[in-house]
């Protein structure tokens, strides 16, 4: 058994017991008595723009602390993810929920998903509101005609101001509503995907827009023959995003697409990385003759494609009786997007020429420009005479044992997938599953951390590692085979700028 210290960038160096950490862009510095040893985070060189700090607030109405609910005769309750104001048949209503705080308007756009609405042709009607002491700016979905139009206009006292209206015309997702102020002119806003923003209207700023007091409401007028109501979400956020897909058919290009990092360790102390690892441990290309087809992989899946991750060699046998242990690390360089929730999802098979003796790892990285929020799932063999394994979970500082075992037999194709929350600096896990394709097992893991420091470039990192915990038995020049597909990274819950 052996013990190392080991640093993820950014993290604090800890010690593991036969549990590696995925590790990224690792240079050795000088050694330290007592054969300890520092670890510096080198620059991933991603040629992404950084992230910018922004007081901006985003909500996704999980719960109900940002807004202040008004009933008024009506419902406004806020539960699994969104708000539902209600107005009742036969009763004049008003629901409304309030933000806590105000918020500056000058210079960017402040937005909501109307998830649904319902109305009553006549008697209802939903409004977004941005108030400044006694005047406003309204947006509102308007019932008085059947179908229901997108009316802009804004309030000075008591006196109404009608700007433009278009119809009313939601997309998959809904329709987001935006108010937006740009170099002194105030925009009415519509979209169907929170990407391409059509003006309903625009003026010069009728009301400051400095401060402002945002609401929305559903409003049942005139005695309303039926119930009606509106579902909203996503303050300034985007509901669902394209997503990285297949991206194990990716190449090689300078500063993205497929990147590569190796390390070899003798008696626990690390021996070379990256480039000075060459002559003790090589690893296959990414060109396209590592790309392939191949009809067996199972459904459900997008294609055949798939890609091989190959330790070509190792040189073991020529240092012993000195132990070395060589890992490899593929990964991704994939353009920032600020969303809070990524689900990784890989199908994958291992031929290694004997008894299991590496771990696989499966991480994803988002650097925000000032942290690192990761998320990683490993699977190591328990080397009992079987194909077993425990799954392992990163959680900020150490690997942790999630007592999970599932067995992976050589030559049979698998798939993981998992969900996790990066945002606001913390790492958010709920589950994950594994299992043969169309049979997952589902793990329940729920656990958070906060997100160590990290000066890296803004950008999305997924990962695949073969990981050797104890020694590398293997003889020289033999091949260990990870087999890539169906690799893809999707996201909800993109932060709008």
């Amino acid at each position: 058994m052996r013990t190392n210290s080991i640093q993820l960038p950014g993290a604090i160096t800890q010690p593991l017991v036969n549990l590696r950490a995925s590790r990224l862009n690792l240079v050795k510095a000088a050694s330290l008595p007592g054969s300890a040893r520092a670890l510096v985070a080198m620059s991933l060189g991603l040629a992404l723009m950084s992230q910018t700090a922004s007081a901006r607030l985003y909500d996704r109405f999980d719960s109900a602390a940002n807004w202040t609910l008004a009933q008024n005769s009506g419902t406004a309750s806020i539960g699994s993810s969104q708000l539902t104001l209600t107005a009742p048949s036969g009763v004049n209503s008003t629901p409304t929920a309030t933000l806590n705080a105000a918020q500056g308007l000058s210079g960017t756009r402040q937005s909501i998903l109307v998830r649904n609405h319902t109305g009553s042709l006549n008697h209802s009607a939903f409004f977004l509101l941005a108030a400044s002491g006694g005047n406003q700016l309204e947006l509102k979905i308007d019932d008085s005609t059947s179908p229901a139009y997108v009316v802009a206009g804004y309030w000075i006292g008591s006196t109404y101001t009608w700007v433009a209206s278009t119809p009313y015309s939601p997309g998959t997702d809904g329709l987001y509503l935006a108010l937006k102020e740009l170099s002194g002119t105030t925009y009415w806003q519509i979209s169907t995907d929170a990407a391409t923003w059509t003006t309903v209207g625009s003026k010069l700023d009728p009301v400051s827009t400095t401060s402002m007091s945002f609401s929305v409401q559903h409003k049942g007028y005139s005695t309303p023959p039926a119930q009606s109501s509106t579902i909203v979400d996503c303050f300034n956020y985007k509901a669902t995003g394209v997503g990285y897909h297949s991206i194990q058919e990716k190449t090689y290009t300078t500063g993205d697409g497929w990147q590569l990092y190796r390390e070899a360790f003798t008696n626990g102390l690390y021996a070379c990385q990256n480039g000075s690892c060459d002559g003790h441990i090589y690893v296959n290309g990414v060109d396209s003759s590592q790309h392939w087809t191949d009809s067996t992989i199972p459904l459900p899946r997008v294609d055949t494609a798939g890609i091989t991750f190959e330790i070509q060699y190792t040189d073991m046998v020529s240092h012993k009786p000195v132990l070395w242990y060589d890992n490899a690390y593929r990964y991704q360089n994939l353009a920032f997007v600020d969303a809070d929730n990524w689900t990784y999802h890989l199908y994958f098979k291992y031929t290694y020429p004997q008894y299991i003796q590496q771990g696989l790892e499966f991480p994803l990285n988002k650097y925000t420009g000032s942290n690192r929020e990761q998320a990683a799932v490993a699977w190591y063999p328990v080397r009992d005479g079987s194909y077993n394994g425990k799954w392992y979970l990163w959680t900020g500082s150490i690997w942790t044992n999630t007592a999970y075992t599932q067995s992976f037999t050589p030559g049979q194709w698998y798939e993981v997938t998992f969900t996790v929350g990066l945002h606001d600096n913390t790492v958010y896990y709920s589950n994950f599953k594994a299992g043969p394709p169309s049979s997952l097992t589902t793990f329940n893991w729920n656990h958070s951390y906060g997100a160590p420091s990290n000066g890296n470039g803004a950008g999305i990192t997924p990962a695949v590692q073969m990981d050797d915990n104890v020694q590398d038995t293997t003889q020289a020049n033999t091949k260990k085979d990870c087999y890539l597909a169906e690799w893809h990274i999707d996201w909800t819950d993109e932060r709008l700028p």
